[in-house]
């Protein structure tokens, strides 16, 4: 009987040890940047993004997403739509114009029912307006490196 407990103990050490989380608890965002393009219509948005920890990766792969898109805006960082990002992953975000600021939405499957969904508020002292002749235009001033939260939301 003792032998049948110091082998249970053994075998749940060794294999909660090479178990992998698959449940995120936040995404990591990193080079995130958005600006107008002075004398332009357009603006960008860019950014890598993965799900933290990276076992938890819709894809397995644990090499992060790139999402960019340019836009009209003319001046002020536009809303987006939620739209895709162009590599690995099944990575989608989105862009909400908020009163103190911007909002970035990520999402991604974590099963056929449920997607991981995480925000992250940019704020207004975030936000740079410079004139530049004629125009005016926005761009992000915050850091690039960020975690953005993630709760689970029904598909």
């Amino acid at each position: 009987m003792k032998s049948n407990t110091i082998i249970a103990t053994l075998f749940t050490a060794v294999s909660g040890a090479v178990m992998k989380p698959r449940v995120a608890d936040s995404f990591t965002v990193s080079n995130f940047s958005a600006s107008c393009i002075p004398h332009s219509l357009l603006c960008t948005y860019e950014f890598a993004v993965i799900t933290d920890p990276t076992s938890a990766s819709p894809s397995g792969n644990p090499s992060p997403a790139q999402c960019s898109l340019m836009l009209q805006g003319p001046d002020y960082l536009p809303a987006v739509n939620l739209t895709g990002c162009a590599d690995v992953g099944a990575y989608s975000w989105a862009v909400d114009v908020v009163q103190d600021g911007l909002q970035l939405s990520v999402t991604t499957p974590q099963d056929s029912h449920t997607n991981y969904t995480g925000v992250y508020p940019v704020t207004s002292d975030q936000l740079v307006t410079e004139q530049h002749g004629a125009s005016v235009v926005q761009r992000y001033n915050g850091p690039p490196d960020f975690a953005v939260p993630i709760g689970t939301a029904s598909s």
